[in-house]
């Protein structure tokens, strides 16, 4: 317990709810509390922790990235989707609209004396980027 207590730049409490509370918010030597665990600051400690200048990042912030991943792997799982399957179709739309873009600089460049240039795919890639639905 008394670690919490060393100097340091960044104290990130990450496993304990209610870990800083208003009797030891005042030792607490950190320039920045990120909060990783759910709620591990009271609002008296944050009430404590504001007055002395100590910027606490809340738990919603920090582990905003964690809940995100997880509700679109939950979403995946739904549709019954594999990671592959997903990938591959975010490269086949990535790799469509490189071929529109490549299509529209060589149009902006050459069109007005050739006209519409159409750009496809070879069959190989045709047949590599048809395959995810």
């Amino acid at each position: 317990e008394d670690l919490m207590y060393e100097e340091c730049d960044i104290f990130i409490p990450a496993a304990i709810e209610k870990v800083i509370h208003k009797n030891n918010a005042s030792k607490i030597k950190a320039k920045i509390i990120a909060e990783a665990a759910n709620g591990p600051t009271t609002p008296a400690a944050d009430k404590i922790l504001q007055d002395r200048n100590i910027l606490v990042i809340p738990d919603l912030y920090i582990n905003a990235g964690g809940v995100t991943v997880s509700y679109f792997e939950w979403l995946k799982n739904l549709n019954h989707v594999s990671y592959g399957r997903l990938t591959f179709k975010y490269e086949r739309e990535s790799n469509t609209q490189l071929l529109e873009s490549v299509q529209e600089s060589l149009e902006r460049k050459f069109g007005a004396e050739h006209g519409k240039i159409p750009i496809s795919p070879s069959d190989t890639f045709q047949s590599r980027i048809s395959g995810a639905s």
